[in-house]
């Protein structure tokens, strides 16, 4: 409450700005993406497309209401088979990005946080922070592969494709596979954007630890460096996609104060709060910022349930 009530509000709207190029960098990737599918589609559009997708994913567990993106574009007529294997694609990338980011953290980490920083505390041997460090590491790794596996092998395509064209998905996605041919050949085309794919996503992971880095002035935390925000947050904001609670609401919050308090010798109870708000505005942020998709939620929705 009190970090809070403290805020520097300059730092936070530099946060908000940084998370708005994100979205924009995000709609970028996404239109380059579609373009080698001869897919063109108006950037503002798009953009909105984008906002719906990304509060959808705020409110779903693993944030895999992200995947309805293609829904929220129909209104520009972009097929939906060249949609998803563009969005697979580009999570894709995105997922091993976070990979590398984590791997640095967990490095960065080691070298930086005291030793008697470290809690006692082991899981199967094995230290309990080391292991979650591990587990999100794992975890973003395990799911690269599985959407690569859904972008570009021949078999899981063909298996994804029966359970989204399933009676009882078919209506609520509105036959987003479409057919089976065309989404391998999106796919194929997807994956010649790959170079592009990876340039923007380095642009947001910046745009992401410059936004987290503002958050942290905003709330007067000024002993974590620069860096550490570039390398922490690709590895705790993995666990948002831990499969339990909305977008990992709880799990996340959890990550982020376990992690950053290691940064702080004898943290004060004052810290600890303060790193409190820090993960609370982490995830408010965006559910904020993400409610201008709110229109074009309603307005896919709409379309969805009239049979258009």
């Amino acid at each position: 409450y009190n970090a809070l009530l403290n805020i520097k509000v300059e730092y936070l709207l530099l946060a908000f700005l940084m998370y708005f190029g994100i979205n924009v960098f995000f709609t970028i990737r996404l239109r380059r993406v579609l373009s080698k599918g001869g897919v063109k589609t108006s950037f503002w559009r798009t953009l909105l497309a984008q906002y719906a997708g990304m509060l959808t994913s705020d409110v779903t567990p693993g944030r895999s209401g992200y995947v309805l993106t293609p829904v929220y574009l129909k209104d520009q007529n972009v097929p939906s088979s060249k949609a998803l294997s563009s969005i697979l694609g580009i999570q894709t990338i995105e997922f091993l990005v976070k990979v590398i980011g984590g791997v640095g953290a967990a490095i960065f980490l080691i070298q930086t946080v005291p030793a008697g920083n470290w809690p006692s505390a082991t899981i199967l041997g094995v230290n309990v922070t080391i292991f979650v460090i591990s587990l999100g590491i794992a975890l973003m790794l395990t799911g690269a592969l599985i959407l690569a596996a859904i972008s570009w092998s021949d078999r899981a395509i063909s298996i994804f494709n029966r359970i989204a064209n399933s009676r009882y998905l078919k209506r609520f996605t509105g036959g987003i596979m479409g057919k089976l041919e065309e989404y391998k050949d999106s796919a194929q085309k997807t994956r010649s954007a790959i170079p592009e794919i990876f340039l923007l996503t380095m642009i947001c992971w910046v745009l992401k630890g410059l936004e987290w880095y503002f958050l942290g002035l905003a709330l007067g935390i000024t002993t974590i460096p620069l860096i550490g925000y570039f390398l922490i947050h690709p590895l705790v904001t993995a666990l948002a996609f831990v499969p339990i609670t909305p977008a990992g609401a709880g799990v996340q919050e959890f990550g982020i104060v376990g992690i950053m308090t290691l940064l702080f010798v004898n943290p004060s109870p004052q810290i600890i709060g303060t790193i409190g708000a820090f993960a609370v505005l982490a995830r408010g942020l965006l559910i904020i910022e993400d409610l201008i998709g709110v229109p074009q939620i309603v307005k896919s929705t709409s379309l969805i349930f009239s049979g258009k």
